[in-house]
C-alpha cells in the first residue's frame, strides 16, 4: 500500500473522498460548512450500506483535533482500498472523515476559533462542528471508533466505554492485533487514568465530568460501545495509519 506525504490542504482530502464517492456511486452529505481563512470548509458524512437491513451500526470519525492527521488518512485509505467490503454483510458504516477541517488545514489541535472541539460536548449550543456531530449521534450506534493521536505517548492505546455491559475483551483483541504493527503503551497510568497494557476502562461517568469528549457524549446518549483509539505520532505515518486500520478491522470483525 502506497503512503504519500500528507498534504495538509483540506481540499486534497475532499477531492479524494469525492473521487471515491463518484467511483462507488455513494453520495456525500454536506452536514454544514465552516468559514475560515477566507473559504468555506464542508464537514461531510459518508454512509455505506445505508439501505440495508444490517443489525449493527458503526460510526468511524477522524480529525476532531486538526494536528492529528493519521485518523483522516486512515479513513481515506479504508475507503479507497475498499477495506470495508468484508463487513458490509453485517454493518451499516457511517464515516465523519474530518470533523475539524480548519484545524486540519492549519495543523492545529483547536479549530479556527481556538476551541478544542473534543472538550465541548457537554455544552448546549456549542460550536458548529460539535452541534453537527450531536445531530449525527442523535440515534445511538452499536459501536463508535474515534481515531486520534497522542504526542506524549510512545505507543498505541485506547479508551473503552460501554453501555449495558462491561467486557474489556474487544479492546484487548484490538490492542493485540495492533501490537503486530506498533508498540503498545504499557504505562500503568495514561492521561492520569489507570491503564492495563494500553487498555483504559476505568473512565468516569458523564455526571462526574465537567466537560465531555465526543466518546462520552456518544456513551451518554446510548451508543453501546465507544472507543477512542490513540496512535503515537513519534512513528512514521505508514505505521500510524496501518495501526488504525488494523484496529478498525479487528473491532468490526470481533464485535
Amino acid at each position: 500500500m502506497n503512503y504519500p506525504t500528507i498534504n495538509r490542504s483540506f481540499k486534497s482530502i475532499l477531492t479524494r473522498l469525492k473521487n471515491f464517492a463518484l467511483l462507488e456511486k455513494i453520495p456525500i452529505e454536506i452536514l454544514g460548512e465552516v468559514f475560515a481563512d477566507n473559504e468555506s470548509l464542508p464537514i461531510i458524512k459518508l454512509n455505506l450500506n445505508l439501505q440495508s437491513k444490517c443489525q449493527k451500526k458503526v460510526l468511524i470519525s477522524g480529525g476532531i483535533h486538526g494536528d492529528e492527521p493519521a485518523g483522516v488518512e486512515t479513513i481515506c485509505k479504508f475507503l479507497e482500498n475498499k477495506m470495508y467490503t468484508p463487513f458490509l454483510k453485517d454493518w451499516e458504516i457511517t464515516f465523519l472523515p474530518c470533523l475539524n477541517p480548519s484545524g486540519y488545514q492549519r495543523n492545529t489541535r483547536n479549530n479556527h476559533e481556538n476551541k478544542d472541539l473534543n472538550r465541548l460536548f457537554k455544552q448546549a449550543n456549542s460550536t458548529q462542528e460539535v452541534e453537527i456531530v450531536k445531530k449525527v449521534l442523535k440515534l445511538p450506534f452499536d459501536l463508535t471508533l474515534e481515531l486520534h493521536e497522542d504526542n506524549d505517548s510512545d505507543g498505541y492505546y485506547l479508551f473503552q466505554k460501554e453501555n449495558f455491559f462491561s467486557n474489556p475483551s474487544l479492546g484487548r483483541k484490538i490492542l493485540n492485533a495492533v501490537e503486530t504493527i506498533m508498540p503498545i503503551n504499557k504505562s500503568s497510568e495514561i492521561e492520569k487514568i489507570p491503564a492495563e497494557k494500553g487498555l483504559i476502562t476505568q473512565i468516569k461517568e458523564p455526571n462526574e465530568m465537567t466537560c465531555w469528549p465526543m466518546a462520552i457524549y456518544s456513551y451518554h446518549i446510548g451508543s453501546k460501545r465507544c472507543f477512542t483509539l490513540e496512535t503515537t505520532p513519534k512513528l512514521p505515518m505508514k505505521s500510524r495509519v496501518e495501526s488504525h486500520l488494523k484496529a478498525i478491522e479487528t473491532a468490526l470483525r470481533e464485535y
